[in-house]
């Protein structure tokens, strides 16, 4: 079968984004400034010490950009100080900041890009222009084996997590794209929760209840469904903002046992095939695009519940519900609200349950 292209998802716009709400935790980070040499810095990339996390920001300097750096080091110019995290529990240190002009030396040193191309020098100095690093005389491979690039090292003491890594990164969210509080989420989950987020999101039953063909190529998608789950198991503890909720969840997956996300897939799975099969492709479009509010609500209800706790009608019992003035106004004002989030789960169990 022929992968179709992806449908960009049309959401509903339905409330003022909540990510300035106050928070109440209180860190306490230690940060040292460090004056790594470029050739250090190459050599920790070499060896895996230095860590760009996959969160599919790819390399995207140009030739003259990348040039450009490695001319600063020559000359002796100052270069904008990178910032690297250091988890508690491991000496690895993950780039915040920073990542393309880590990148730019390493490839310099390597002599080639990521994506195979020579790296030599364009449009810079005449006496470095067409050169690469082994073609450069003794005396200014030295010098740019010496320059320093100021690298400030973050550590997290308390709490004794990894939790502020989301508030740094979306403070020195500095590049040209900005990362989404979904592609931050991957930064910091490297491994189990992207794994299991990835696999849940290519459900083709789900696709269609999204309404998009393929993986949104920024993950909305993905942070959608994790909203979902997150709201799903733990709709009764839930407290604003959403944005912190979900990412607290994440931190749960991420540290889950294989038989507890097994289950979580099990129900997932075969609550998108129920929902597909009364309720066809699409049916959180109230309005043309994907009402969030909508989707929650039905699938957590079909989530927590029981097959046999449903109406066997379900179709006839969620067009009931959609005509429910009290539950529109909870799918449209105030979604993210403590007590309409529990409302809207109360009146869909009422309408779909026996």
């Amino acid at each position: 079968m022929v992968a179709l292209p992806a449908e960009e998802i049309l959401i509903e716009e339905t409330e003022p984004a909540d990510d300035d709400e106050p928070q109440n935790i209180r860190y306490e980070i230690m940060s040292y400034p460090t004056d790594y040499t470029v050739k250090v810095l190459y050599e920790k990339w070499q060896s895996h010490q230095l860590v760009i996390p996959d969160y599919q920001r790819r390399y995207v300097w140009n030739l003259p950009q990348a040039s450009r750096l490695i001319e600063s080091f020559l000359l002796g110019l100052p270069i904008p100080q990178v910032f690297l995290y250091r988890e508690y529990s491991s000496p690895t240190l993950y780039v915040v900041d920073g990542h393309q002009r880590l990148a730019t030396i390493a490839h310099f040193y390597n002599g080639k890009f990521s994506d195979g191309r020579e790296f030599q020098l364009r449009g810079i100095n005449a006496v470095w222009d067409g050169k690469n690093y082994f073609d450069l005389s003794e005396d200014d491979r030295t010098i740019l084996d010496d320059a320093t690039l100021r690298s400030i090292i973050i550590r997290q003491i308390q709490p004794n997590d990894n939790s502020s890594v989301y508030q740094i990164l979306e403070r020195l969210n500095t590049g040209g794209t900005q990362l989404n509080p979904m592609e931050i989420r991957r930064v910091i989950f490297r491994g189990k929760a992207n794994e299991f987020l990835a696999r849940l999101n290519d459900n083709p039953n789900w696709r269609m209840l999204i309404g998009s063909s393929a993986p949104d190529t920024r993950y909305r998608d993905v942070e959608i469904l994790l909203r979902v789950l997150a709201l799903s198991e733990n709709w009764r503890t839930y407290s604003k903002p959403m944005k912190k909720f979900i990412t607290d969840y994440m931190a749960v997956l991420d540290k889950s046992d294989p038989e507890h996300l097994k289950q979580i897939e099990q129900r997932f799975s075969a609550t998108c095939s129920l929902i597909k099969a009364n309720l066809g492709e699409k049916p959180f479009h109230l309005r043309q695009r994907l009402n969030l509010a909508a989707l929650d609500a039905v699938v957590m209800v079909c989530f927590v519940e029981q097959a046999d706790s449903l109406k066997p009608n379900l179709k006839s019992a969620h067009r009931e519900l959609i005509r429910n003035p009290r539950y529109i106004e909870a799918v449209t004002h105030s979604t993210s609200d403590v007590s309409v989030i529990k409302e809207r789960f109360e009146l869909a169990r009422s309408a779909l349950t026996v």
